[in-house]
């Protein structure tokens, strides 16, 4: 799963590597700031997507060209945000900060679903329309 921070794309499953080694060896406050940018970072994802779904809900065209790439496109997505979530499973336990970050991650994939959802209803209205 990878997502833009600071105009360049990171890997975050790389980066939850080197969270957990600065977990078990780091002091605690790089650490904590390592997570907070995870968390961040998602939390920004989440607002955005969140406006594109209200910008959606009042569009009269499809914003995009290709439909079907943009479902694969999402569906690919929800399943990075799942498989992520199944590698910080185990370590929700280790801190709290890593139930944070398994929260924000189910408001994040909640938001992509809500996305789908409200470009599925677009194309019907407009189809509806026609």
């Amino acid at each position: 799963m990878t997502a833009k921070m600071d105009n360049s794309f990171i890997n975050f499953v790389d980066f939850i590597d080197v969270s957990m080694d600065a977990y078990d060896t780091a002091p605690k406050a790089l650490f904590e700031k390592m997570m907070r940018m995870l968390i961040s970072t998602f939390h920004t994802q989440e607002v955005d997507l969140e406006k594109q779904v209200l910008a959606v809900d009042e569009m009269n065209v499809i914003p995009v060209d290709d439909l079907d790439a943009f479902y694969d496109s999402m569906l690919n997505t929800l399943d990075d945000v799942k498989l992520f979530k199944k590698k910080i499973a185990p370590l929700v336990s280790k801190d709290a900060l890593f139930v944070e970050l398994d929260s924000q991650l189910d408001k994040l994939h909640t938001m992509f679903v809500q996305y789908m959802d409200a470009m599925g209803q677009l194309e019907v209205r407009l189809l509806q329309s026609a």
